[in-house]
């Protein structure tokens, strides 16, 4: 019988607060739809060719638009197990069916490992009720971000208007930092306030 590991990973998405990552699979896939889509076709492939599926790990990048290698000791220890018990990586190859830009360092690894490694072609499946087109997905996600980045010189009015309204109470950076981030306002980015942060984005308007 065929033994499995399944890699899942995605990038953050800080402006509409997806910075963590559970480590546990199955909550993982609740967080992230991207996540949830690798799992399901990772577990249907295995189970179609009668395989086992050892074990399973998810990975959410440091930055939003690019792959380092922070990934490489994960991907390491994963590839160490697999030589160990017998097993095959399995991750989707959402570059190779998309043209897009692959993720460098995991890939330069994974060329080094061919013979542990199983790729699949990111084909639409069934989530739930619904059916899931990953290509449909990314393409909603460009243009959701698209427009996020079109609004970003209102964002920053908003928050400069709110912050001079809290500057009477709150005088310090460090004050006036916990006061936004207590009132649910985000920088830019969708990241919490410090009073560094903050300091740069007063002196920058």
């Amino acid at each position: 019988m065929q033994r499995f590991i399944g890699f899942y990973w995605t990038l953050p998405v800080p402006w509409a607060g997806f910075t963590d990552l559970p480590k546990d699979v199955d909550a993982a896939a609740e967080a992230s739809k991207t996540i949830r889509y690798q799992r399901d076709l990772v577990r249907r492939w295995v189970a179609d060719e009668a395989g086992t599926l050892v074990a399973e790990e998810v990975f959410l990048e440091l930055a939003p638009d690019r792959g380092s290698e922070q990934i490489l000791p994960t991907i390491n220890r994963l590839l160490a197990r697999c030589r160990a018990e017998g097993a095959r990586l399995m991750l989707v190859d959402f570059a190779e069916a998309f043209r897009w830009r692959r993720h460098g360092p995991l890939w330069d690894r994974l060329a080094k490992e061919d013979g542990l490694v199983q790729l699949l072609y990111p084909d639409g499946i069934r989530i739930g009720d619904e059916p899931f087109d990953p290509m449909e997905h990314f393409r909603a996600w460009r243009e959701i971000e698209a427009a996020h980045a079109q609004a970003k010189p209102e964002r920053r009015a908003e928050i400069a208007r709110a912050a001079e309204a809290l500057t009477a109470v709150h005088p310090t950076h460090a004050a006036l930092a916990k006061a936004l981030n207590d009132d649910g306002i985000r920088t830019p980015t969708g990241r919490r306030w410090t009073a560094e942060n903050l300091r740069k984005f007063l002196k920058s308007l």
